[in-house]
């Protein structure tokens, strides 16, 4: 909707000019300082800022600092700073005062109490052998190893998997553990169909694949009662095990290193679910709250070693089941092997769930023209430990990102013409929360003015740039990329990318839509907000192994990336421009610069894998319907397709301000159609019907997530079941339909309806 108060200005504004031409038709020789005025406010109403200051974009990309970025991720890196922590809460005031300085009109601290999860202090979680007697003959670590000068601080937190409850399990002697490879519904279902019942075991997995949430919710409903996650060095030390071969010395994980990390699989504070946790707020009780049930604890490899080379029992059904620890079998268990068989393995935990106030920072530079449109950037804060990879090399790169806009602004006088928005988030390590609270708290507002959300997590932990995002961002990023030096050796980011991907055999040069796991997933899948994620990560290529070594351990500090992952902070500066220009692209452009058709073809792309699969086939048996889908899908493609075309005819004319506000308000609002307010089926708190995270692995991205949801086992179901849930999927196809087919009419010249 058009704000009236836009409306009364462009109009005046217009009148105002249309007066000032008559007079000077009339022949007045003069024009009044009011008539100057008007002049002035029509010229920047309709000023394409992005294209007529063309030489700001350069001066932008010379701006960008090094030296800057690499000071402030000495700074942000320098002491633990987990969520809701003394050194969070000075980092948010030191992020608040950096935005002053810069010049922003405001910089707010935003708080939120909220339901966090600790380890005891005085008390680590353990995990113990003992013997027939009682005797304890292993104990695990609960901290890494100190490698360097810097590795250790009396405030690192011990090594936990938050929101796990306390517990303490222990199995049979010589029985009870079972190895479950990764911990995805196929390792569950493979164990199965060997007979090899984890119910009532302790089970032992690797991380890796899948969000660590996940497993945990897998495990628990296969009935296991407690788990170990560990690194696995063909994941985290390709390169060996031995000291030359890890930190200090490489980016590789040593034996020590133990990741931490949230297993709640909702988003948002977990006593408050859909509403922001304000001072107003109902909460749950803490029983009420979705959580893990059973306990779960992290160890490093050295420690796994020592697990895994007594389970006996049934062998690795291949391969891809056997990690790296070099002379171990990674049996499958339940049973210990022989000269095991009096040992009983024992899971200790103690962690405790308790409200703690988290901040985040929002500054905000006003837009010139279009004040209540919102062109948003966000990094979280707070770490698992020194977090200088997660987040604070995204912070590092917001920071001088602030810096640079903001020094164009007192150098030259640039303002944007839509407001920005700068977002440090506090505790999104524990499940999204700062991000989700916020914009719980101000979803009106930002379903109807917010005009895309750049996150930037971790800008370098490796040095391949990864750009997933709604399909209405991908040109306008691919441009961008095109204008930023490369990081490497090519000559721009996107040769760079583009070389990469070719290497991946990718035939075509497609972005990726968003799973979930950062701050974008509020914004993308609850409002239907057009998102890009931002970062640099491992060349697959050298690595192909899920994600960076040290990540969330105790070895991810400012020396890792100093000296292993960004030597020359290159990799920084190229996030630093990428996101500087991202910005500046939208909140200048006078149409703003979306890609459309990328929209409906990512749709298609995401039906012809229910084709490919023979899943389509299954659907029409269901629901004949089906094919009106497809139609209208087809109808949609073609009505982007018209838009985009006419809309660069229009771009030859000189459009009115009205016109144009028009304009961008469809494109704007074009994603959001395909918000579900119910959610999805069984998921209340994802709303995108079209592009959200997978529901059996929180990272991975999912094209019409709903089908797939509901036809998962449909077959393994008793007839009532499955009859109930053949009508869900009917009904749901029929909104998705719809919901299309509202996208064609929004499309369609905006005096129709």
């Amino acid at each position: 909707m058009i704000s009236q108060n836009i409306i009364a200005t462009v109009v005046a504004a217009a009148v105002g000019l249309l007066v000032g031409g008559l007079i000077g038709h009339l022949g007045t020789k003069t024009v009044s300082s009011s008539d100057t005025e008007k002049i002035s406010i029509m010229e920047k109403l309709v000023a394409d800022k992005w294209e007529s200051e063309e030489h700001l974009n350069h001066k932008i990309i010379d701006m960008v600092n090094t030296d800057n970025l690499r000071n402030n991720l000495m700074e942000l890196a320098k002491f633990p700073h987990l969520a809701g922590t003394e050194r969070d809460h000075q980092l948010a005031h030191l992020i608040h005062n950096r935005f002053m300085k810069a010049g922003f009109d405001t910089a707010d601290l935003v708080s939120y109490d909220v339901l966090l999860s600790r380890p005891n202090r005085t008390n680590p979680n353990l995990i113990t052998l003992e013997d027939e007697q009682g005797q304890v003959i292993f104990t695990s670590a609960y901290q890494e190893k100190s490698l360097q000068k810097d590795d250790s601080d009396p405030e690192f937190i011990h090594a936990f998997n938050a929101y796990t409850p306390a517990g303490d399990v222990r199995t049979e002697a010589g029985r009870g553990v079972v190895y479950v490879n990764y911990a995805r519904v196929e390792d569950f279902d493979k164990l199965e169909e060997l007979n090899v019942n984890v119910s009532g075991c302790i089970v032992i997995a690797r991380y890796g694949k899948i969000f660590r949430g996940n497993k945990l919710v897998h495990a628990q409903e296969r009935g296991a009662k407690g788990m170990i996650l560990f690194s696995d060095p063909n994941d985290v030390a390709l390169e060996g095990v031995e000291a030359q071969d890890v930190y200090p010395n490489s980016w590789w994980l040593p034996g020590s290193g133990m990741q931490r990390g949230t297993t709640y699989m909702g988003d948002g504070d977990p006593l408050t679910p859909g509403w922001p946790s304000t001072a107003q707020a109902y909460r749950l009780k803490i029983e009420d709250a979705d959580l893990p049930k059973i306990p779960c604890q992290p160890i490093g490899y050295d420690d796994a070693r020592v697990i895994l080379e007594k389970i006996g029992g049934t062998p690795a059904p291949g391969d891809d089941w056997k990690g790296g620890l070099t002379g171990v079998a990674y049996n499958l268990g339940p049973e210990l092997q022989d000269r095991y068989s009096n040992y009983t393995l024992r899971l200790n935990t103690h962690n405790v769930l308790q409200v703690h106030r988290s901040y985040n920072v929002i500054g905000i530079i006003k837009g010139e023209v279009e004040p209540d449109r919102y062109v948003i950037v966000g990094n979280h804060r707070d770490a698992w430990g020194y977090g200088a990879s997660d987040p604070s090399s995204g912070t590092a790169q917001m920071l001088e990102t602030a810096r640079v806009l903001g020094q164009l602004i007192s150098s030259t006088g640039w303002r944007p013409r839509r407001t920005l928005v700068f977002c440090s988030w506090g505790a999104e390590e524990y499940g999204l929360i700062g991000s989700t609270e916020w914009v719980e708290e101000h979803v009106d507002k930002l379903k109807e003015r917010a005009v895309m959300y750049l996150n930037t997590d971790t800008c370098a932990s490796g040095p391949i740039i990864h750009v997933p995002g709604s399909p209405l961002l991908w040109d306008p990023v691919t441009a961008v990329m095109k204008m930023v030096p490369g990081v490497r050796d090519g000559a721009t980011v996107y040769d760079e990318w583009k070389a990469y991907q070719i290497s991946q055999n990718v035939t075509t040069l497609k972005m990726k839509t968003l799973g979930s796991g950062s701050d974008y997933a509020p914004f993308s899948f609850y409002c239907g907000i057009p998102c890009v994620d931002m970062w640099f990560r491992r060349d697959k290529n050298k690595n192909d192994i899920s994600i960076y070594p040290s990540y969330h351990t105790g070895y991810e500090t400012f020396y890792m990336v100093d000296k292993n992952v960004d030597p020359g902070f290159r990799i920084h500066q190229g996030c630093g421009r990428i996101a500087s220009l991202l910005l500046k692209y939208f909140a200048d452009s006078l149409i703003i610069p979306y890609s459309l058709q990328h929209l409906p073809e990512a749709m298609k792309d995401a039906l012809d894998t229910f084709k490919k699969s023979g899943t389509r086939d299954k659907i029409i048996r269901i629901y004949e319907k089906y094919t009106l889908l497809e139609e209208s899908l087809t109808n949609f493609t073609d009505a982007a397709a018209t838009f985009e075309r006419e809309l660069e005819e229009k771009r030859t004319k000189n459009l009115d301000p009205v016109t144009i506000r028009a304009i961008n308000d469809q494109m704007m609002k074009l994603e959001r159609v395909f918000i579900l307010p119910a959610g999805l089926p069984g998921r209340p708190d994802i709303r995108h019907a079209v592009f959200a995270p997978s529901q059996f692995d929180n990272y991975a991205t999912s094209g019409f997530p709903g089908i797939s949801d509901l036809l998962h086992n449909i077959e393994e179901l008793n007839e009532t079941e499955r009859l109930k849930k053949e009508e869900e999927i009917k009904r749901h196809i029929s909104d998705l339909t719809i919901m299309v087919q509202r996208a064609v009419s929004l499309l369609k010249d905006f005096h129709m309806i």
